[in-house]
């Protein structure tokens, strides 16, 4: 989004964390990155309280400093601890401030923030903090929130929120496709290993479709808390053959695997969109989803899809087995998903309407 705007001229600054092993020398010109501190993150679990507390001190004192020396007309954070301190930098500037939330865990179940704390490595006191940060950051000083489906907004309004709600669907650069060597029997799943994304649903569906398939293979990409759970349920199903677990894998290896698969798995309980749908209709391929919104709203079933009941391992082995027999029919739908892909969820669009918004929120200031 930074890189977009800034090709159109817009000047952005970015205050972050340095994420170790991450590359930040493909930048626009127009784009000056403020690091607050250097963390090792790989997705699977939030940073620490500790962090994130001196991230919020690092953020709000650069924050300040740059308001003070530069013509800034708007800030735009993330949720959590960037919406924390972008608000105080707000509070004390004057600034208009735009907060992105794209889901609100505390609506996934009465009993989310206690599964959440069940995990492995997981703080107690974090998922404690849980609920009540999300309700506080609708509280703090910011003029909209940005969010990124109807099905998210509506959440939101559920929460409490009252300011002006923006949808703005995101997007993703259309990368060079591979043409690898289609494995008719490789499924994949990309995302973090955490208990909502109900990744164990999947497993169980794989042990099913090998009675009748015995070298069918899920290449499940992603890390976090729930790995070494997901790993000995795979072994006590015996798919030590048919379940391969990647870890954090670069972009050029994830889309070789998605090019080579015949579906994407996203059996997730709880998302406010889902990214890699879009990254699985750009490869062509179907997408498997469970009955949730909004997942069931940009995966039309039997469409560029299958919508399935979440935890119902036999319709999942189900569509998994149907999508193996029929390739000619799985090619169609991806071909109607990457179609899809190019109408609806365009970088181009993304943009014009992040830009209409700042410009909505300026004027209105």
């Amino acid at each position: 989004m930074a890189n977009s705007l800034a090709k159109k001229g817009h000047k952005v600054w970015i205050i972050t964390h340095k994420i170790e092993n991450e590359n930040y020398e493909n930048f626009h010109e127009n784009i000056t990155i403020n690091f607050t501190s250097s963390i090792r993150y790989e997705g699977g679990l939030p940073p620490t309280i500790n962090e994130n507390m001196k991230f919020i001190c690092s953020a709000f004192f650069q924050g300040l400093k740059l308001i003070k020396h530069e013509k800034i007309d708007l800030i735009h954070s993330n949720n959590f601890s960037p919406a924390f301190a972008a608000s105080l930098i707000s509070s004390f500037t004057k600034c208009p401030h735009i907060t992105a939330v794209w889901d609100v865990f505390s609506l996934c179940g009465k009993d989310f923030w206690l599964k959440w704390s069940e995990q492995k490595n997981v703080s107690r006191f974090h998922a404690f903090l849980g609920r009540r940060f999300e309700k506080m950051i609708l509280s703090l000083k910011h003029d909209a929130i940005h969010t990124i489906s109807d099905a998210s907004k509506e959440d939101l309004l559920r929460f409490g929120a009252k300011r002006p709600i923006y949808i703005i669907p995101p997007a993703i650069e259309t990368g060079k496709i591979n043409s690898n060597k289609l494995n008719p029997l490789q499924f994949i799943y990309v995302g973090r290993l955490v208990f909502y994304k109900n990744i164990d649903t999947i497993i169980h569906a794989i042990s099913i479709v090998k009675n009748q398939f015995a070298d069918v293979k899920l290449i499940i990409i992603g890390g976090g808390p729930q790995k070494q759970e997901l790993i000995e349920l795979s072994r006590k199903l015996d798919l030590k053959n048919n379940v391969e677990f990647r870890g954090f894998v670069s972009e050029e290896e994830k889309n070789s695997m998605l090019s080579s698969s015949m579906a994407m798995l996203f059996p997730s309980l709880c998302e406010g969109f889902g990214l890699v749908i879009l990254e699985s209709f750009m490869f062509e391929k179907p997408v498997l989803v469970a009955d949730n919104r909004p997942l069931s709203d940009i995966v039309k079933n039997n469409v560029d899809g299958y919508v399935i009941e979440a935890k119902d391992q036999k319709k999942w082995a189900e569509k998994i087995i149907h999508i193996i027999q029929n390739p000619g029919d799985t090619k169609k739908m991806g071909c109607v998903g990457k179609q899809k892909f190019l109408d609806c969820y365009s970088l181009d669009n993304m943009i014009t309407n992040i830009e209409s918004m700042y410009k909505s929120i300026i004027v209105h200031d």
